[in-house]
């Protein structure tokens, strides 16, 4: 099974909820991998370039090797001001290299048209992958995880509102390029939505299963394990 961290939440906190799904699956015999394609994707677009030549970008492209260095290590965050300028700069590239009109930083990704509280939209994003901001990144990345361990399954962390647009664009290349996956759709943002009176699953034909609250008894039980939890 593959377990993905899709962008964008903030890559200081790193995804516990996949690290104990990937120990239960062990604990199992399930063979599991996990990817931070939250972490990854926003390097990924730091690197992309060409950036513009105005000032400050330029500024923030030559030092991006420093800034990444700076937040990565404790002296950073003992000196605020050192650390505010990492992370305008390092915010400034993100922008600098993602899809005019998107807001998109190591916090947050706002599309200019599309709503992640309108299922219409999440749909859409899932049957255009290729208009996410993240989409030069994962397209390749995906495709080699597949076909490096060869999953069965492969379940999307949905936490926040900032990682809905992407993940629905995920799973919609996923199934496009894979149809065969068993898609699974986990996280707190899917709690949400499955425990509001009267919602109803937009996802039909798009991800397989969808899991509220804590997730290793319910992979385990899609996975075909019988009686997988004491």
């Amino acid at each position: 099974m593959l377990l993905i961290h899709p962008p964008v939440s903030k890559p200081c906190e790193p995804p516990a909820g996949i690290g104990r799904l990937c120990g239960s699956l062990r604990s199992m015999g399930i063979h599991c991998t996990s990817l931070d394609a939250n972490l990854e994707g926003l390097l990924s677009r730091m690197h992309c370039g060409p950036f513009p030549t105005d000032t400050w970008t330029h500024r923030a492209s030559r030092n991006l090797s420093f800034h990444l260095d700076s937040i990565r290590s404790w002296p950073a965050y003992r000196h605020f001001p050192r650390y505010k300028r990492a992370v305008l700069d390092l915010n400034r590239l993100l922008q600098a290299a993602g899809v005019p009109r998107v807001n998109l930083t190591l916090a947050d990704y706002e599309h200019p048209a599309l709503s992640p509280l309108r299922s219409h939209d999440l749909l859409q994003a899932a049957e255009r992958p290729e208009d996410d901001p993240f989409f030069p990144y994962f397209h390749g990345r995906l495709i080699q995880m597949v076909e490096r361990i060869q999953p069965k399954t492969v379940g999307l962390s949905l936490n926040y509102l900032s990682q809905a647009l992407t993940t629905l664009a995920m799973a919609g290349f996923l199934k496009r390029i894979f149809p065969a996956l068993t898609i699974v759709l986990g996280g707190g943002l899917v709690t949400s939505w499955l425990r509001r009176p009267g919602w109803r699953n937009p996802f039909a034909g798009l991800v397989d299963f969808l899991i509220a609250g804590p997730g290793e008894a319910p992979l385990l039980s899609i996975l075909g394990i019988k009686d997988p939890m004491p």
